[in-house]
């Protein structure tokens, strides 16, 4: 049974997995019992690598935390989230879902049955004037990480965005801080900007992250992304500025030097967000800033953003707030601390309140929670139908000595009936004897104009006197079934008996197949010879008579045709076999 003093927290980054296990003291701290952090493979920015390589770091990570079953909060990254911050008029609490979708679907990119979406109130002025985040994410994306990790035997119990969970541990970790802070969350594939000031926060994701600078030492150097990430990690470092010496090792110096450029562009971006968000967010300048995420550890790199800002910075320590249990290595835990700053505003998710509750639900548990609403229902429905069924057994039970009664005066009257049906089934007996008299007399009567119908519709083909016709036969799995008018017909024998042979050989009566053969004569011409006698066998294919729906495509197998190449004759002979559809019963 699962402790209601306790969740699982797992952060879905683009290089790394983390995931966490909390439990809650009685005065309501966290307490970290064990978490984990899995590195991924390859560069961040490909993705058609990512699902499978985020399968694989789930599966290790949940082993790891042994959190299958669990109930568990994830984070997706910032960088495929879609922000904006929106400011409203005043307005009742009624009507603010309503504005705030209609300001969802003129500001987020895609079509809102697209996405998951969903908003927070920021902040309120004293004219009543709101601010509002909204945050959309495709639904495909969102759906593909959550059946990742609910295919790992991970219980989701909701979806939370990283920068936004980041904004809550610092409100948790930090509630000393009340002048302007930014956070700077720099991960593989962005940076994540959080601006807080009081109980007001506004986030940009910046496209400009870990693989960026990796990509950058990998084209300086001209080695592999994965050798880049493993030189950065070892002994990479960021120059600073001024009059300093230099290392000793030309590579390292040249690489700090190329992590320097990079994150001099980062710095670039930073600079315009915070113009943005003092010139068009009406926020204050920055006062304090805390580098958190993976590369937080770079080397120099907290100098290098206090020697451009210009501020006091600091690595943000994810745990100041949080209590660690004895399992937990403590030095392990504060140098991963920058890290696990979404863990932490995860697992507060999952146990009470938060100051943003942004939540991007995928498909499966919109369903999953819409089922649960509906359970409460579905018991009482549940109830009543176990009421009535009682009352139905109850009914029956006190009516069973009437239907008793009854059913031994149906009885009785059964066995009359049943003399009645013996009488009925003989005369149906012979009623279905006289049916099938009469069929074959019916039979009779319609084959007796067969003949004429067909030889009236090869009639009609005619439409000039090059052509007439000697002999008309029915033939019989190619065997004629009358006699020769003359001579004999040793190929038809011949096929029959080949077709008695197969027959044999397969020990199963076949259906007899009945062919009309037409022997006639065609005289010169200047309708190009041969081609009449193809162009009356084509209109024949076409009767009801006759089952010849792939004649054009088999011509030569219905038609044998004379050429007309000798001048001294007048007429040519010609050969048509045409399969009958219905044919007689012929004997």
């Amino acid at each position: 049974m699962a402790d209601p003093n306790s969740i699982a927290v797992i952060s879905l980054g683009s290089q790394r997995v983390s995931g966490a296990f909390f439990g809650k003291t009685s005065g309501g701290d966290l307490i970290l019992k064990r978490y984990e952090i899995v590195e991924l493979d390859g560069d961040p920015s490909v993705d058609a690598s990512r699902l499978p390589q985020l399968k694989l770091a789930l599966q290790e990570l949940v082993a790891k935390v042994k959190i299958k079953g669990q109930k568990t909060w994830c984070a997706v990254p910032g960088h495929p989230v879609f922000s904006r911050f929106v400011k409203l008029p005043p307005v009742q609490g009624d009507k603010l879902s309503q504005i705030v979708e209609f300001e969802a679907r003129q500001n987020v990119p895609w079509q809102l049955d697209e996405v998951s979406w969903d908003y927070e109130v920021v902040s309120k002025s004293e004219l009543g004037e709101i601010e509002v985040v909204l945050a959309a994410m495709k639904c495909e994306p969102l759906n593909e990480m959550h059946e990742e990790v609910a295919s790992c035997g991970v219980n989701v119990v909701g979806m939370d965005v990283g920068p936004l969970a980041l904004y809550n541990s610092f409100r948790y970790s930090y509630p000393d801080v009340d002048e302007p802070a930014l956070i700077v969350d720099m991960g593989a594939r962005s940076t994540n900007l959080v601006f807080v000031e009081g109980d007001r926060f506004f986030t940009r994701n910046l496209l400009v992250g870990g693989a960026a600078v990796t990509n950058a030492i990998a084209k300086e150097f001209s080695i592999p992304f994965a050798e880049a990430e493993r030189q950065k990690r070892a002994q990479g470092f960021v120059a600073l500025g001024g009059a300093v010496e230099d290392h000793p090792d030309e590579g390292v110096n040249a690489m700090s030097k190329v992590m320097r450029n990079s994150m001099t562009r980062l710095h670039a971006e930073i600079m315009r967000t915070i113009t943005f968000y003092r010139s068009q967010q009406g926020g204050s300048a920055p006062k304090r800033v805390f580098l958190a995420g993976g590369g937080s550890g770079a080397g120099y790199i907290a100098e290098f953003f206090a020697e451009k800002l210009k501020l006091p910075v600091e690595i943000y320590n994810g745990l100041r707030g949080v209590q660690t249990d004895r399992g937990v290595s403590a030095d392990a835990a504060q140098a991963d601390a920058p890290a696990i700053g979404e863990l932490v505003g995860l697992a507060l998710r999952g146990m009470g309140s938060c100051p943003c509750e942004i939540e991007l639900v995928p498909g499966k548990l919109a369903s999953a929670r819409d089922a649960a609403r509906r359970a409460p229902s579905l018991i009482l429905a549940g109830i009543c139908v176990m009421g009535a069924l009682a009352a139905s057994i109850f009914w029956f039970k006190s009516a069973s000595a009437v239907v008793e009664k009854r059913a031994a005066a149906l009885q009785a009257e059964s066995g009359q009936l049943n003399g009645l049906a013996n009488q009925i089934r003989q005369l149906d007996a012979r009623q279905e004897d006289l049916r099938g008299r009469s069929a074959q007399l019916e039979q009779a009567v319609t084959d007796r104009s067969w003949w004429a119908h067909l030889l009236n519709d090869l009639n009609q083909q005619f439409d000039n006197d090059l052509i007439w016709l000697p002999v008309i036969e029915v033939l019989k799995d190619g065997k004629p079934i009358t006699k020769a008018l003359w001579g004999g017909d040793e190929n038809n024998s011949g096929s029959a008996a080949a077709s008695s042979t197969a027959n044999a050989k397969t020990g199963a009566p076949a259906a007899p197949v009945y062919t009309l053969r037409l022997q006639g004569l065609y005289r010169k011409n200047d309708k190009g010879e041969q081609k009449v006698v193809y162009d009356f066998a084509a209109k024949l294919a076409k009767l009801e008579a006759f089952n010849a729906p792939d004649f054009e495509a088999k011509r030569d197998t219905y038609v044998k045709v004379d050429s007309g190449v000798d001048e001294v004759r007048y007429a040519y002979h010609f050969e048509i076999k045409m399969p009958l559809r219905n044919p007689l019963q012929f004997q």
